[in-house]
Parts: C-alpha cells; structure tokens; sequence
C-alpha cells in the first residue's frame, strides 16, 4: 500500500477534525488553532484547560472546565471501556476518563492526540523483513504507538494479514470497524477486556492463523508469560512502558521475556 506525502496530510488533517468535531465549542475554539502541535489536553472540573506542546504544558486561564463541559463531551462518546478509555472512529486518539470518587460520575478527560506518519519505521525495514520480532519501549507520549503502527505496516508488507493487530486501547488501528489505513494489510483484533488481553493473543493465532502478533502496551505478568508461551507458535511486536532497558529487563511482571533467553528483539 503507497502514502503520498498529500495523502498522509490529508489524513492527519481529517483525524484532527474528528476529534475537533466532537468537543464542546469554545474547547474547540482553542484547540483548533494549536492542534497540529498538541500532544495532549486535560479537562478537569474546576480548573483550566491544560495543553501540552513540545513535552510542555500549557494553561489556558479564560477556560475553566466546568460540569458542562464534562457532561457535553462525555455525551458525544461511544462506549468507554473497562479501562476507562475509549477512541475516536478510524483514528487513533485516545480518551481517558477520570473517574470521580465515587467510580459513577466523571471528573475530567485526557485526550492524546495520534498522528498518522508514514516512514518512521523506514530504518528498521531490513531487519523487520529478516526478523520481525521487537520490543520498542519508551515514556508516555514519545511515540510508542506511532512506531509501532509504521512497523506494523512494513512488517505486513512481506507477511500480509498473517500479521494481526491485538489493538488494546484501538491507539495502533484505530476505534471502529474499518482499520485505520495506517497499519497497512495487517489484519487487528479488538480487546473487548483489557484483562482478557492475553486471551486474544491466543485466539488471534488459535482461530486467525497469525504468525506475527503485534501488541500495544505489554504490562502484566500475565501478558508477558502468554507471550513466552506463544512465542513457540509465533512471533511478538510488542511496546512496553519504561526509560531504558535495564529498568524493564528488572522488572518482575516482565521477566518472562527476557528470561531465561529473550524472546523479543529491541528498538
């Protein structure tokens, strides 16, 4: 599948309207003017809009959120998920709600704002296409996801839909039924239960005859012991929360992956 540098503009553009669309209107009013450099915006009852910049954050004092805004925005979302987060229709943004004390009302939304990028896992091609297997690991928000769709893409243009996505939060192939164009012809699978992740990585080989499994956010023991015991029946791409490598090769829920050989690569 070919990106024309005016294909992929006009499809950032397109995911930023989206999002725009569905906000309340002087939220709107501001964000439109800045979005093509956010990062992320908070909403908090009783305080102003925050927006990060270039790993900056931003007040906006005129916009306090108040229970208007909340109520306004949270009517325009579909289904929130058992994790509290859900998306956007064929884009990769991600909502977070923020639960208020007593777990049944809302105090406040994050949004991360996706961008669709072509070629910026161009690099890694050459090996991708000898061993897909990798690990790619990084701090929230530094782009985890955003490369990890472009390999996803590159990885699927040698294997085809023996490639499957098992989209946790819908971040690498979008919210919807219809992938986001970025993934290429890799095929995705929706985890309804962020728990049960590790239950559609088995059914994504078991019953969609993946070779390749690609997974947004590795977290648990649980998820990184399934990959052990899978990876006899395929192999994992794979992102992880963490500021170096050492940090994560330390960390006991992860140990499955890397002990007593890994059984991923790294990025």
């Amino acid at each position: 599948m070919e990106f024309t540098r005016e294909a992929v503009e006009a499809r950032i553009q397109k995911d930023y309207q989206k999002l725009l669309a569905i906000l309340p209107a002087d939220i709107r009013e501001v964000l439109q003017g800045v979005i093509s450099d956010t990062e992320e915006v908070k909403l908090r009852f009783g305080r102003e809009m925050k927006i990060k910049h270039h790993g900056t954050w931003h007040k906006y004092p005129h916009l306090v959120i108040g229970q208007s805004h909340l109520t306004d925005f949270r009517s325009r979302l579909d289904h929130i998920r058992d994790d509290n987060r859900t998306g956007i229709d064929g884009t990769g943004h991600r909502i977070s709600r923020i639960p208020s004390a007593d777990g049944r009302g809302t105090d406040g939304f994050n949004i991360r704002v996706a961008r669709f990028y072509v070629g910026v896992g161009e690099v890694l091609r050459a090996r991708l296409h000898e061993d897909p297997t990798m690990l790619i690991m990084g701090l929230a928000g530094k782009g985890k996801s955003t490369l990890l769709r472009d390999v996803t893409r590159i990885i699927a243009e040698k294997y085809d839909a023996n490639v499957t996505i098992v989209d946790t939060s819908n971040e690498v192939a979008g919210d919807g039924r219809t992938p986001h164009p970025g993934i290429g012809e890799a095929d995705r699978y929706f985890v309804p239960v962020k728990a049960k992740q590790h239950e559609v990585m088995l059914e994504a080989i078991a019953n969609n005859s993946a070779h390749i499994i690609v997974i947004d956010e590795v977290q648990t023991k649980l998820e990184a012991d399934t990959i052990r015991h899978l990876s006899a029946k395929g192999e994992f791409v794979a992102t992880t929360h963490g500021d170096s490598i050492t940090e994560i090769i330390e960390n006991e829920l992860l140990a499955a992956l890397f002990h007593p050989t890994p059984c991923l690569g790294g990025a």
